[in-house]
């Protein structure tokens, strides 16, 4: 059902629309990036001065800016360059990247407070929105006391459609405990392409009904748990073979297998009440759009998305920093297309003085008129009502520090975030490997993944594997590795070979690096030693034919998760997961040796 707005609701949205300036009305358009808990002085300001509307926030980055989504080992085309801003002003100017500030969910909900509280300082007193990531395997933005639940493609393979409503509401449960009002989730992609680089185990399924099914089980446990939902990324990336972070793909497939396979889960979710929708930054030559990114298609967004579905609620861009977007244009001039083409709310997680020349490119727009202000208007007044319906027109959706952490020792989130580990497990044991005695010696090669090095806690760290496999064997032993092992690595692991009955070793899928390490586990399969393979992905690029034997986890980052793959090594869990559709491919998609 669509959430309707109340006699209140439209006189509190027509009062402020009615007193809004230009600068205050593309403010409540725009999403930035709050890389915290630490809040810097440039965040204050564009809260306070520049009237922003919303903040995609996360703890695993310090900074995020363009140089973020140039791809490894490859320079910025021109676009990029003209879009790349470096630090000034307020901004400060990071020494590295990769180490964020640990903090308590009590600590992060305070550091949102504040921010609440710079919106509620301002002239109309808008309270801000704070939206976040949560699909597992590395797509975690929530760390501090967030207990991890599976990537999407876990709960099809339990079979269990209410333990995907109640991961959902457990998720919800810790977002909204710390501050947060919307989620960028549920993905709807059907993940068609095996190849598909980007997608793959973030989505539900290669089949549409059960990411119908399945989607909406997870979107209804989030709704209810009190959150904005997000389908994304539409009209559908499942068919794409190149990641849209590096590029601008285009999604090659007929219109009536676009609208049968890719858009039916919109229609269907739609009409039982998902929030928003994200545009995808991919090309759809069916739908008569040849060049240009969805988002700044009116085609897709007005004939297809308002028109055919009928969908009244948020359209979001996805993030405008993509290369996606800047293979094609420089970010302020897409910008000022995706609000002219029908968007309402454009995410941009850059952190540099690139957001200044979004917001003056925009205002600029609507001066000269290639934007009407009526265009503008139409966008605010959603935005508005859902900020009305997330509460903030009350105490500007400021929560009680105190019990941020409530939920994460809460009986029904610890539980449900077990059964889902457990459920969604899966085990290839072509050679019969499984279960290990534990009197035999194995050597653990453990990667450090993402979310172990951003979260660094007692729940998520680094030799989170080698700790769950030692409560049932006292002969494991590890050689921790960073997550592109190099050839220093490979000396330390044969130092050890020879004292192993079994090697178990992981390769890890980060989808935003659009890598695995599939090329160094063979290499270590040619030491001689059997090994069983711990991934996060049931595609090649994780568990390759040529692996006898493999346990698929969808979330690294969880100890739950950790924790059940080391009772399936030892017998003490007996995996009943299973996909309903073909995951191998005659091509790997990552062809080159992974290994740096």
């Amino acid at each position: 059902m669509r959430r309707k707005m109340s006699i209140d609701c439209t006189k509190w949205v027509d009062q402020l629309l009615g007193r809004m300036t230009i600068e205050q009305k593309i403010g409540q358009m725009l999403v930035f990036g709050f890389c915290g808990p630490v809040i810097t002085p440039d965040i204050a300001e564009l809260i306070r001065k520049y009237h922003i509307g919303g903040l995609r926030i996360s703890q695993k980055f310090r900074m995020m800016t363009v140089a973020n989504d140039i791809k490894p080992g490859t320079e910025p085309d021109e676009n990029t360059r003209r879009s790349l801003q470096y630090p000034r002003g307020l901004n400060r100017d990071y020494a590295y990247i990769d180490s964020p500030t640990s903090c308590t969910a009590r600590e992060y909900a305070q550091s949102l407070n504040r921010l609440r509280d710079f919106a509620l300082e301002r002239p109309l007193g808008v309270g801000i929105h704070l939206v976040i990531d949560q699909e597992g395997n590395a797509c975690d933005d929530l760390l501090s006391s967030q207990r991890l639940f599976p990537a999407a493609m876990g709960y099809p393979g339990a079979g269990d459609t209410d333990l995907a409503y109640r991961s959902g509401l457990c998720i919800a449960r810790q977002a909204r405990a710390i501050g947060a009002n919307m989620i960028h989730s549920p993905v709807l992609d059907v993940n068609t392409n095996p190849l598909n680089p980007e997608i793959g185990a973030r989505s539900f399924s290669a089949l549409t009904d059960e990411v119908i099914l399945y989607g909406r089980a997870l979107m209804q446990g989030l709704k209810d748990g009190g959150l904005f939902t997000t389908g994304k990324h539409f009209p559908g990336r499942g068919e794409s073979v190149s990641d849209a972070h590096w590029g601008l793909p285009t999604v090659g497939i007929s219109r009536e297998d676009l609208y049968h396979e890719h858009i039916r889960p919109y229609k269907k979710l739609i009409e039982a009440g998902l929030d928003a929708v994200m545009l995808a930054h991919c090309c759809y030559p069916c739908l008569g759009v040849v060049d240009r990114p969805a988002c700044v298609s009116d085609t897709i967004i007005n004939d297809i998305l308002r028109g055919e579905l009928g969908f009244e609620g948020i359209i979001t861009t996805d993030n405008m920093m993509m290369g996606g977007i800047l293979q094609k244009y420089e970010m302020s001039e897409a910008v000022v297309e995706a609000v002219a083409a029908g968007c309402d709310i454009i995410l941009c997680r850059d952190e540099s003085p690139l957001r200044y020349k979004i917001i003056d490119s925009l205002i600029n727009a609507v001066r000269n008129g290639r934007i009407k202000e009526k265009r503008v208007d139409e966008s605010v007044e959603r935005v508005l009502k859902m900020r009305w319906q997330m509460g903030l027109a009350q105490n500007g959706g400021k929560v009680d520090p105190d019990v941020a952490d409530v939920p994460f020792n809460d009986a029904f989130v610890k539980k449900t975030a077990a059964e889902a580990a457990e459920k969604t497990v899966m085990l290839k044991d072509e050679s019969s490997l499984i279960p290990l005695d534990p009197a035999s010696n194995v050597l653990l090669i453990e990667q450090i993944f993402p979310t172990h090095s951003f979260a660094a806690n007692m729940y998520s760290h680094p030799g989170l594997l080698w700790e769950e496999m030692c409560r049932h064997s006292d002969k494991v032993f590890s050689v921790e590795i960073p997550y592109y092992p190099g050839e220093a690595d490979f000396d330390r692991i044969r130092r050890r070979i020879s004292e192993a009955d079994t090697i178990v070793m992981t390769n890890y899928y980060y989808h935003k690096g659009v890598s695995s390490i599939t090329e160094a586990v063979r290499k270590v399969m040619d030491m001689g030693k059997d090994v069983i393979v711990v991934t996060n992905t049931p595609y090649e690029f994780g568990l390759a034919a040529d692996f006898p034997v493999g346990i698929v986890c969808f979330n690294p980052g969880s100890r739950e998760q950790l924790r059940a793959v080391a009772e399936v090594l030892y017998g003490k869990l007996k995996p009943n997961a299973k996909l309903g559709f073909e995951v191998t491919s005659s091509e790997l998609v990552n062809k080159e040796a992974v290994i740096r």
